[in-house]
C-alpha cells in the first residue's frame, strides 16, 4: 500500500494553518482561564481558612453560626480538594490542555493574518 498523500494547495495549507493557530489561541484562552480559576481558588481558600479558624476560636456561637461554619469549612474542602494535584492532573488530561505530544504545533509557525494592515 502507498504512502503517498494528496499534495495540498497553498491555499488549503494556508487555511490548515490558520485553522492551527486558531486552535492554539482557543486553547491558550483555555489554559489562562484555568490558571486564573486556580490562583482565585487558592486565595479563597486562603482566606476561607483563616476565616473558619477566626470563628472557631471565638467559641461557642449561635446555631445558625455553627451551621455556617459547617458549610464553610465544607465549601472549603470542595475547594482544597480541586486543588490537590492528583485532581488537577485529571482536570488537565481530560481537558488535554498541555498534551505530551502537540498536534496543533505549526513548525512554520503562526501564519500571517487573514487581512493584513487591518483590511
Amino acid at each position: 500500500m502507498s504512502d503517498i498523500r494528496p499534495v495540498r494547495s497553498d491555499v488549503e495549507e494556508l487555511a490548515h494553518r490558520r485553522r492551527l493557530a486558531a486552535a492554539r489561541q482557543s486553547r491558550n484562552t483555555e489554559r489562562e482561564a484555568l490558571l486564573q480559576e486556580l490562583i482565585e481558588t487558592e486565595r479563597k481558600t486562603l482566606e476561607l481558612r483563616g476565616l473558619v479558624a477566626q470563628w472557631e476560636t471565638k467559641g461557642a456561637a449561635s446555631p445558625e453560626i455553627r451551621r455556617l461554619i459547617k458549610w464553610a469549612k465544607e465549601t472549603l474542602s470542595d475547594m482544597e480538594r480541586f486543588l490537590l494535584p492528583t485532581e488537577l492532573t485529571m482536570l488537565l488530561v481530560t481537558r488535554d490542555l498541555f498534551p505530551d505530544v502537540d498536534d496543533l504545533a505549526d513548525p512554520l509557525g503562526d501564519p500571517p493574518p487573514l487581512r493584513p494592515w487591518g483590511r
